[in-house]
């Protein structure tokens, strides 16, 4: 069973995010950066879920538990529903692609605990914004 950690970091002015996943497969750590543009940091959120998702797909693991220190997200997925629209095409997707996984949960997690994703959002943000 793999884990994987997400968050997004987003700036206001201009508007701009950009996200990071960590996933730990057995002894592999695999560390993603995306470039999200101009979002704001709640749909940051869920377009790096998405991502991370699909990335989980590539390397075909079958089982994660993805942590997130989003309360919206978990618990969109705690309910099986999401309120924003706004975030509801992210919320399909990710319902849509979680059944090619045998197991599938998503789980909030203190911000201290998703560090290393926190660390890697900044840097991407830093990365991708930087003149």
């Amino acid at each position: 069973m793999a884990l994987i950690y997400i968050d997004a970091a987003a700036r206001q002015n201009p508007v701009y995010a950009a996200g990071a996943a960590v996933i730990n497969d057995e002894n592999i750590r695999h560390e993603f950066k995306f470039d999200l543009g101009a979002l704001d940091n709640h749909e940051a959120e869920w377009a790096v879920l998405d991502k991370a998702v699909d990335e989980a797909i590539t390397l075909n693991i079958t089982s994660v538990i993805i942590h997130t220190d989003s309360k919206i997200i978990s618990d969109s997925f705690d309910r099986y529903f999401v309120k924003n629209k706004k975030f509801q095409r992210y919320f399909n997707s990710v319902r849509k692609k979680s059944a090619q996984f045998d197991l599938f949960l998503v789980s909030h997690t203190p911000r201290n605990r998703n560090k290393s994703a926190d660390h890697l959002a900044k840097e991407a943000l830093y990365k991708f914004t930087k003149d």
